[in-house]
């Protein structure tokens, strides 16, 4: 049986995500962006850099579309931003667990008829970070979620050791699906866990501005 205990980095993560789930909070100076489909908005910080249209044109692999064993949700819309001070878009290429700066993006999928009864809370999360087969994570922050409209999911924070780079990183995400389960509405924005522990409430306050459209 695996040793399920957390190295130190890991419980110094829970510990601000207990401090961020009282406080909240983020960057005073943000910038606003709308998705080109009008699906999703979200403030980030002035200094981020986002990546949208033909900016993502030679970017294959989004950070955080997870292509699950059997489960195909394509991508309908999708903008990435990064905290680095060098924007570019070289910085989406490499494993999100580690950079040393946040990245994250904002995602509209596409769901199957055939995939709408299987959509569980587990899958919605599963498909943005594969977590569950790591040797270690900790799930800091798990609630369900429900907003305007019958739009719901889950909302999670998380620090997990990456199984392909064998690092430790940390991720906020939430993720939802319309009332009539035809699009995967999600955001993301991670790091290495020491990023995210310096970066944890500049990344909590993006992801909770983080808006889905529910009047299309």
């Amino acid at each position: 049986m695996k040793d399920r205990r957390l190295p130190p980095a890991m419980l110094l993560v829970a510990a601000v995500g207990a401090l961020l789930g009282a406080c909240g909070g983020g960057s005073s100076a943000t910038q606003s962006f709308t998705d080109p489909d009008r699906y999703t908005k979200i403030d980030v910080p002035v200094d981020w850099k986002v990546y949208a249209g033909s900016d993502l044109d030679c970017i294959t692999a989004t950070p955080f579309v997870v292509e699950a064993e059997g489960v195909e949700l394509p991508v309908v819309s999708r903008f990435v931003f990064d905290g680095s001070p060098s924007p570019s878009t070289d910085n989406l290429l490499g494993p999100v667990s580690e950079a040393d700066f946040p990245i994250g993006s904002s995602v509209v999928r596409r769901i199957s008829p055939e995939l709408r009864d299987f959509m569980s809370r587990y899958l919605l999360a599963e498909v943005v970070v594969d977590y569950h087969s790591a040797e270690q994570a900790d799930e800091i922050l798990k609630q369900d979620l429900e907003i305007a409209d019958g739009y719901e999911g889950v909302q999670l924070m998380l620090a997990y050791r990456d199984a392909e780079t064998s690092t430790d990183a940390g991720v906020f995400l939430i993720s939802l699906t319309d009332p009539e389960v035809t699009k995967l509405y999600q955001v993301a924005v991670g790091c290495s866990l020491e990023c995210f522990n310096t970066h944890a409430e500049v990344i909590t306050g993006v992801v909770d501005s983080w808006l889905v459209n529910t009047r299309e």
